[in-house]
């Protein structure tokens, strides 16, 4: 069995490197390119063998971009669970994933989560929140992290008139 894999969220803008692999020398060959990345991008820890010397500072890859490296300080990144790691997965926004994570009550909202209960759901374009129930919480085959899927108890239509 490996190692265990760690994983962070980034807490600050950095620049990290993208590798590409040059596909004329059959892939023996990479170059690195500069690349921002920003806050709120989830990330995991290379192997041990390749961590750097001073232990201040951290080795990583991007979780959803493979090929993106970054060394840091380890003061700008934060261990998560692999449950908080999935369930920040889910949100696509950089932004809104890092906000979810700062505000630790939606976080841990989502962790309490569970079929069957109650929820209210806010839509884009309506300012009033819609009842709804959660049916489930998981991993979708084409989507990563934890998904829910909520069942409004109530018509769309009434709340778009």
């Amino acid at each position: 069995m490996g190692e265990p894999k760690n994983k962070y969220i980034l807490l600050n803008d950095r620049v990290g490197y993208t590798l590409e692999r040059n596909l004329l020398s059959l892939g023996l060959s990479t170059k690195a390119s500069p690349t921002q990345v920003l806050r709120g991008e989830l990330l995991e820890a290379l192997p041990e063998a390749e961590q750097p010397s001073d232990f201040h500072r951290i080795a990583l890859f991007a979780i959803e971009r493979k090929s993106l490296r970054l060394e840091c300080p380890t003061a700008e990144v934060t261990r998560l669970s692999d449950e908080e790691a999935n369930l920040l997965l889910a949100i696509s926004s950089l932004g809104e994933r890092y906000a979810t994570f700062i505000d630790r009550k939606r976080l841990d909202f989502g962790r309490r989560l569970s079929p069957e209960n109650q929820v209210f759901v806010s839509l884009k374009g309506l300012t009033k929140e819609l009842p709804g129930v959660v049916w489930y919480k998981g991993e979708l085959p084409s989507c990563p992290g934890t998904m829910f899927g909520i069942e409004l108890i109530v018509s769309i239509n009434l709340y778009l008139s």
